[in-house]
């Protein structure tokens, strides 16, 4: 059960002063409103600074993690040097993905595009090292669902490939990664003393999964959670940002 709002502006008040401080956020529908076409997505009015500033505190390191790919998730972001990114899930640390994994990824979304060929109102996400099938715009939810299994079942099941499930969206990927592993060598590598981690999907839950008992895991939305706290939509992130930067 997560804990009140109030629980929340106390434990950031007590986590905001320690040090080094982590504090990790994933992107859409944490930074960015979710919408229908994920080409679409930007950073919410306001976040930009917010990053920034907090980023600038002394001894605080900020990072953005999210399952779009490195290159893509920079455009939205930017590329600041106080601000560090990790794209997807993990597999691209502070960087682009080697080019080595472009032809298995490639191989991978012939097969996604056959599949969807059928099913109206599918669309599919590709990525430096994965491909996303979102299934958002489909009219008929059964087929929906159906186009899930498919993928789960056929081309996920291939050796090597990983799953991830999230919202209207299956995500295949021909390397293994997820945000608990990457989480937990940044927080290894700035040496943090705390941690805190927003996210709103279920690739965050392994996020949420590898913090300690004192740092701080917000869930941004609905939805069963492994986090101890919860808040409403991206307003409520820029609120938490602002209340540790100050």
């Amino acid at each position: 059960m997560t804990q009140s709002s109030l629980d929340l502006m106390s434990a950031l008040t007590e986590i905001a002063g320690r040090r080094p401080l982590l504090v990790v956020t994933d992107f859409d529908g944490t930074l960015s409103a979710i919408v229908a076409d994920p080409a679409a997505a930007a950073l919410v009015d306001g976040a930009e600074p917010i990053l920034l500033r907090l980023a600038e505190c002394p001894g605080v390191r900020v990072a953005v993690m999210s399952g779009r790919g490195y290159a893509d998730l920079a455009d939205r972001v930017g590329s600041h040097r106080d601000l560090f990114l990790i794209g997807s899930h993990g597999a691209e640390y502070g960087g682009p993905a080697d080019a080595s994994l472009l032809g298995r990824r490639d191989g991978l979304v012939a097969e996604l595009r056959a599949l969807l060929l059928p099913y109206d109102g599918s669309f599919l996400e590709v990525k430096p090292v994965s491909a996303s099938v979102h299934t958002r715009r489909m009219p008929n939810r059964g087929a929906a669902a159906a186009l899930q299994d498919s993928t789960i079942a056929g081309p996920g099941a291939v050796e090597g490939r990983t799953v991830k499930v999230g919202k209207e969206v299956v995500e295949l990927a021909v390397v293994r990664a997820d945000k608990g592993v990457a989480l937990r060598r940044l927080a290894d590598e700035v040496g943090a003393a705390a941690i805190v981690y927003l996210g709103d999907d279920v690739t965050d839950e392994d996020a949420f999964a590898v913090l300690g008992p004192d740092d701080v895991g917000i869930k941004v939305g609905d939805g069963p959670t492994a986090a101890s706290y919860r808040v409403a939509d991206s307003a409520a992130v820029l609120a938490v940002l602002t209340h540790l930067a100050d």
